[in-house]
């Protein structure tokens, strides 16, 4: 893979942390006032050292975290990616062995502190609002998923954070910190995926310890369930409380650890060839409950996958770009029929679609990171009812909560079209081993299947839409505030492709809660996500040329309404003819 600083090389994602991204208003909402900053000053408390003071300060260090990360993911890990693909796992006696340059690469992110990067400071976190650590995320993805994701997964315990108790956080999650535990989310079961309200794994009291539980059952898709040789894992367990017919309600959230659990087998993949996905067997292992007993599917576990959706679309935007760049530069070096590819008018056509698209992916990547830190750190649960803070932080959750599953259906679906054309660019030297975007190939595909097919996050996503089209709906108050932060209104071309888009839009959402027949109206709920989506992606793209004022986004949003209005009309056309 190309060797570079994945985040001072990459143009575009620099210009999103210098121009576009509004970082007084998030660093104002996550750093409360530089709330742990005035704790050291006070108690010279080693955990807040590195609490900024001033938005300055703020924005220098997530940046110098940037570059550290953008360092270590392409001068390092990029470089040895195709080792560690073609090492892959090795599974013995119920143990898992992953390859020592990825065992290398994990330690190298590790000692940058970047493990910790999910949690606050007060927990022995770096403490960075979920705008840096999309890009974070971005960056790392781009170089090799596998590592990735072990180095990165302890970060679902960041849920803790909201539904365990103060004590429970600060006995739990700084000892996962400092003994670099890898985390995985225990929800599928061999009989049951989506399906998590049947979820069978059973969680009874330990008659032998007060406060304490005992896990009975199998998980199966436990993504380093093992730990990395030797290092210890955990799994965050939904498991029933209740009885058998109570369905989600008797369902709750428990902490268990490798040592007290078997690992039973290992899946053979098409992809992610170093990721190790294992099933799980609990025999009486000791477990700690999580938050309040049967709450785990109905507030938990949805309040974790909002975490997962979040990483996926930044995985999906760092695998397009990676596909790009290595597409681009075979191209430019490929020379057929006297001169580079590149100079061929259906490579560059496929390569500005490619581009064109990542673009996209990246702002809506960001907006959904953006759309949480707006309510997530208000402190939205003790706001006052009614006061204006209480009503805006209500109105970004239940943006985020459109925008999340947005993002991970659209850039994971999105990212599998770009990784497959930039293969195509390659011809039949993408299709062989040699080249790195074999290996994007089949890593990307899993993309719009785990953490919730792209069909699971449609139904996450429809209501919010069409509930929230009215004339005071929460989505198109939202799409209005879009527009308004976009080109300034003198630019008449682009105010009539948004109208149309508009207009479209909302001619979709009617035809469709038209529909009579429920079967009809579930099959096309994909063609309003859909455009909703393109509408979204629109104005986040004129958004981005008006905050940066660079020309050369000019043609390249022309291209990409004209290809959103294709598919809001095309869209349209479909549910007029059911």
């Amino acid at each position: 893979m190309i060797q570079e600083n994945y985040f001072e090389k990459n143009p575009d994602l620099l210009e999103h942390f210098q121009s576009i991204i509004d970082w007084e208003e998030i660093i104002h909402i996550y750093e409360n006032n530089f709330a742990d900053a005035k704790i050291y000053q006070e108690t010279s408390d080693s955990r807040f050292e590195l609490a900024p003071t001033t938005i300055d300060e703020a924005k220098q260090f997530y940046e110098e975290i940037l570059k550290t990360t953008g360092d270590i993911s392409g001068n390092y890990v990029s470089q040895v990616s195709q080792i560690i693909d073609s090492k892959g796992l090795k599974f013995e006696n119920g143990i898992v062995t992953h390859p020592t340059e990825m065992v290398e690469m994990i330690e190298k992110y590790q000692e940058a502190g970047l493990h910790a990067i999910p949690f606050k400071r007060k927990f022995g976190g770096l403490g960075l609002p979920n705008t840096v650590k999309a890009i974070v995320s971005e960056v790392m993805y781009r170089s090799d998923t596998s590592t990735t994701i072990a180095a990165a997964s302890i970060g679902l315990a960041a849920i803790l954070e909201n539904v365990a108790s103060e004590d429970e956080c600060m006995e739990l999650i700084p000892r996962f910190v400092q003994e670099k535990f890898t985390g995985t989310m225990g929800l599928s079961e061999p009989d049951y995926g989506s399906d998590l309200p049947e979820v069978k794994t059973k969680a009874t009291p330990d008659p032998n310890n007060t406060g304490k539980w005992l896990l009975n059952g199998t998980k199966r898709y436990q993504t380093v369930a093992c730990g990395i040789n030797g290092k210890p894992g955990m799994t965050l367990v939904l498991a029933r409380t209740g009885n058998p017919e109570s369905g989600a309600r008797g369902l709750s959230f428990f902490i268990a650890e490798s040592k007290d659990y078997e690992v039973i087998g290992l899946e053979k993949k098409l992809g992610l060839k170093a990721s190790a996905t294992c099933e799980v067997a609990y025999e009486n292992t000791p477990a700690i409950l999580v938050g309040k007993e049967g709450y785990g599917l109905v507030k938990y576990v949805m309040g974790m996958l909002n975490g997962a959706r979040l990483s996926v679309a930044s995985q999906g935007t760092g695998l397009s770009y990676a596909a790009f760049r290595e597409a681009s530069e075979y191209a430019k070096s490929r020379i057929q029929f006297g001169k580079p590819i590149i100079e061929i008018p259906a490579v560059a056509k496929m390569l500005d679609w490619m581009e064109r698209e990542t673009t996209a992916m990246r702002c809506l990547m960001i907006e959904a990171a953006y759309s949480v830190d707006k309510y997530y750190w208000s402190g939205f649960r003790n706001l006052e009812r009614g006061s204006k803070e209480a009503e805006d932080a209500k109105f970004w959750e239940k943006v985020a909560n459109t925008l999340t599953p947005i993002s991970k259906y659209y850039n994971s679906e999105t990212a599998i079209r770009v990784v497959n054309t930039g293969l195509q660019v390659l011809g039949g030297a993408g299709f062989t081993e040699d080249y790195d975007l074999a290996r994007l190939y089949r890593d990307v595909r899993i993309t719009n299947i785990y953490d919730g097919t792209t069909q699971i996050q449609i139904n996450a996503a429809i209501g919010g839409i069409v509930s929230g089209m009215g004339e005071s709906g929460i989505f198109k108050q939202y799409l209005n505030l879009l527009r308004k932060q976009g080109t300034s209104s003198d630019d008449k071309q682009i105010e009539k492709i948004m109208d149309n888009l508009f207009q479209t839009l909302d001619e979709i959402v009617k035809t469709y809660k038209a529909i009579e027949d429920r079967d009809s109206k579930d099959g096309y709920a994909f063609e309003v996500v859909e455009s909703s989506a393109r509408v979204i992606l629109s104005l986040l793209m004129d958004r981005a040329l008006a905050r940066s004022k660079n020309e050369k986004r000019i043609p390249m949003n022309r291209k990409f309404h004209l290809d959103s209005i294709i598919c809001l009309e095309g869209n349209l056309k479909k549910l007029q003819n059911i």
